[in-house]
C-alpha cells in the first residue's frame, strides 16, 4: 500500500490547498460585497492507514464542509437595530420638517403674526377714528388668517406625503417578499435539505435586511433550508412563501386609520419599528396632533376674538347684518350640539340698540338668551331668538331657511348697534364679528368688515372715538380662557412650539442612541462574518506553500515509483 497510500496524501494535499486558494480568492473579490458573508474550510484528517501490527499512518486530509461565517442570533439582533434606526430617522425628519413649516424665531411665523394682529388694535386705541389704522387691523387680519391657512395647507401636504409613503414602503415591502419566496425556493432546490447554498443565503439575508427597515421582523428556518418570516407573532411569509401586504384605511371615531394587513387573510399587522410603524404612527399621531392643535387655536383665536368683537361699536353701525354661522336645527336650544354651530352660546343677555341717524335717538333693548336648561321648553332657539329680535320697533329679524340669523332695519335713517354680549350668542352666530370660519382651514376676516372699515368694533358704550373695545382686543393676546386650560392665545401656541422642539430633541437622541446600537452590531458581525483582507492574503501564502510542498512531495514519489519500476 505504501507509494499508492503516499500518492493518495499528495492528491489529497493538492486538491485541498487548491480548494483553500480558491476559497481564499473568493473571499477576496467580495471583500466590498454587501451582505457578502465570509466563507471558510473546515479540513480534518482523511483517516489511517495500518502499515504494521499496531502501527498506522495517516491517508492524508479531506475537506468536510465550507461554512457560511454567521451568527442568526447576532443576525436577528441587527435586524432590530435596523428598524429601530429606521423608524428613529423618520420621526426625526418628520418632526424637523414641522419644525420647519411653523419657523418660529425667524419673524416670519405665527407668533410674529399673531402679535402684530394685537398690536394694531393697540395703535387703533390711540386714534380709533383713523380709517387708515382700521385699514391696517384688517390687513394684519388677513395677513394672520392667510398664514394659518398656509400652515393647515403646508401639513395637509405632509401628511399627503406620509400617506403616499405608506403606499409605497408597502409595496417595497412586498416585492422584498416575493423576492425572499423565490429564494427560498431556489435554496430548498440548490441544497436538498443539505446546506451550501451561500451566495443565495447571502442574498437572502441582504433581503431580509431591506425588509427590517420598513418593520420590525424576526427569521425561522426550517430544515428544507427555507426562512419563515415574522411580524410580531403574524407570518408574513409562510412555508417559504409570501401571504402579501396590502394597506386599509378606515374611518374611526372621524379619524383616519392605516393599517398594514396580510393580504391572504386580512389579519392586522403590528409593524412596530420600522419606516412602516413609523410613518403610520406618525400620520396618526404627530401630523394629526399637530393639525388639531393648529384647528383648535385658529378656533379659539376666532370666537375670542369675536366674542369681543362682537360687543363693541364701530364708527358706524349696520343697516342689515346676516350671521355668519349656520344653524342646523332652528327648533332646537343654540346651546345643543344638534345645531351644528362650532362655538356654542350660554344662558345670558346682549344688548340691542337701534339709533335714528338723523336726530341721535337711541332705543336699547335687552335681549335675553334663555339657555339655563331649566325648562326646555322656553329654552332660546334659533327661531325664539328671530322673534325677540322681529320684536323691536324699527326693524325686521329672521330666522332663515340656509338657518342663518338675519337683521335688518325698516329705515335708512336707521342703524343697528349691539353691547354687553354676556351669552356669547352674537359671535356663535356670527353677527357683529371680526373672523368668519372656525378653524384654520377656513379661518378668515368678515368680508362685511373688509368692505366697512367702520364696522370695525373699537369703541363701547354708542360713544364716538370710544376706543374701549380696541383695548379690550388687544388684551385678548395675553388674556387666560378657560376653553384651553386657563392659557392665554400666545401661550397656548408657544406650549405647542416647545412640545414639538422637545418631541425633535427626543428623536435626535433616539436617532444617535439608535445609530451607535447598530453600528456596535454590525461591527461584531463584521468580526463574525465579514472579510479580513490580511487574514485572506495569510492564507493564500499558507495554501500556495502547501500546494508547492505537495507537488514537491508527488515529484518525490514518483521518482521513486520510477525506481523501483527500474528495478523490476
Amino acid at each position: 500500500m505504501g507509494l499508492t497510500n503516499a500518492l493518495q496524501i499528495g492528491r489529497s494535499a493538492l486538491l485541498t490547498s487548491q480548494t483553500a486558494i480558491e476559497l481564499a480568492g473568493n473571499n477576496l473579490a467580495n471583500v466590498a460585497t454587501r451582505g457578502y458573508r465570509r466563507q471558510d474550510m473546515v479540513i480534518v484528517p482523511a483517516g489511517v492507514s495500518e502499515i504494521s501490527g499496531g502501527n498506522f499512518i495517516g491517508r492524508g486530509v479531506q475537506l468536510e464542509q465550507i461554512v457560511r461565517r454567521t451568527d442568526e442570533a447576532l443576525e436577528g439582533r441587527i435586524r432590530g437595530a435596523v428598524a429601530d434606526q429606521a423608524g428613529s430617522l423618520l420621526r426625526q425628519e418628520t418632526l424637523s420638517q414641522i419644525e420647519a413649516l411653523q419657523n418660529e424665531l425667524t419673524g416670519v411665523d405665527l407668533s410674529t403674526q399673531l402679535n402684530e394682529f394685537f398690536n394694531a388694535f393697540g395703535d387703533l386705541s390711540n386714534q380709533p377714528l383713523d380709517s387708515s389704522l382700521r385699514s391696517l387691523v384688517v390687513q394684519r387680519g388677513e395677513n394672520l388668517a392667510g398664514f394659518i391657512q398656509e400652515l393647515r395647507s403646508s401639513l395637509t401636504d405632509v401628511r399627503e406625503q406620509i400617506e403616499a409613503r405608506i403606499r409605497n414602503a408597502t409595496t417595497a415591502a412586498n416585492d422584498l417578499l416575493d423576492q425572499v419566496e423565490a429564494l427560498n425556493k431556489q435554496i430548498s432546490l440548490t441544497e436538498g435539505g443539505l446546506g451550501g447554498a451561500h451566495g443565495l443565503r447571502d442574498q437572502r439575508d441582504q433581503l431580509l435586511s431591506e425588509l427590517s427597515n420598513f418593520m420590525d421582523i424576526s427569521v425561522a428556518e426550517q430544515a428544507s433550508g427555507v426562512v419563515d418570516v415574522f411580524a410580531g407573532s403574524t407570518p408574513i411569509v409562510l412555508n417559504g412563501k409570501s401571504r402579501g401586504l396590502e394597506v386599509q384605511v378606515e374611518t374611526v371615531d372621524n379619524a383616519v386609520r392605516h393599517t398594514v394587513v396580510v393580504s391572504a387573510d386580512g389579519s392586522k399587522l403590528k409593524t412596530g419599528a420600522g419606516e412602516l410603524g413609523a410613518l403610520i404612527g406618525l400620520r396618526e399621531d404627530t401630523i394629526d396632533q399637530t393639525m388639531a392643535t393648529l384647528d383648535d387655536f385658529a378656533g379659539q383665536l376666532i370666537f375670542q376674538v369675536n366674542r369681543v368683537h362682537s360687543g363693541g361699536q364701530g364708527s358706524s353701525g349696520f343697516s342689515a347684518v346676516t350671521g355668519e354661522s349656520q344653524v342646523l336645527d332652528a327648533t332646537v336650544a343654540l346651546n345643543d350640539a344638534a345645531t351644528g354651530l362650532d362655538f356654542l352660546p350660554q344662558h345670558g343677555s346682549f344688548q340691542m340698540h337701534i339709533t335714528q341717524k338723523s336726530t341721535g335717538q337711541r332705543i336699547t333693548t335687552m335681549i335675553n338668551v334663555d339657555l339655563d336648561g331649566i325648562n326646555a321648553a322656553t329654552d332660546t332657539t334659533l327661531t325664539s331668538l328671530a322673534a325677540d329680535l322681529n320684536a323691536v320697533a324699527n326693524m325686521t329679524a329672521t330666522a332663515g331657511a340656509n338657518g342663518r340669523l338675519s337683521m335688518s332695519v325698516d329705515s335708512p335713517d336707521f342703524e343697528i348697534t349691539f353691547s354687553d354680549d354676556t351669552s356669547g350668542v352674537l359671535a356663535s352666530l356670527g353677527i357683529n364679528t371680526f373672523f368668519t370660519g372656525s378653524d384654520s382651514f377656513d379661518i378668515g376676516v368678515n368680508s362685511a368688515i373688509k368692505n366697512n372699515v367702520g364696522l370695525l368694533a373699537a369703541g363701547q358704550g354708542n360713544v364716538s372715538g370710544d376706543n374701549r373695545n380696541a383695548i379690550a382686543l388687544e388684551d385678548v393676546r395675553e388674556a387666560g380662557f378657560a376653553e384651553i386650560g386657563g392659557l392665554s392665545l400666545t401661550g397656548m401656541w408657544s406650549r405647542h412650539v416647545e412640545n414639538i422642539a422637545i418631541q425633535l430633541d427626543q428623536a435626535n437622541r433616539q436617532v444617535e442612541a439608535d445609530t451607535v446600537v447598530r453600528d456596535a452590531l454590525e461591527a461584531q458581525q463584521q468580526n463574525v462574518s465579514g472579510v479580513n483582507a490580511d487574514e485572506e492574503a495569510i492564507n493564500l501564502l499558507t495554501f500556495q506553500r502547501v500546494f508547492q510542498a505537495s507537488a514537491k512531495f508527488l515529484s518525490i514519489v514518483d521518482e521513486m515509483l520510477e525506481t523501483i519500476m527500474g528495478i523490476i
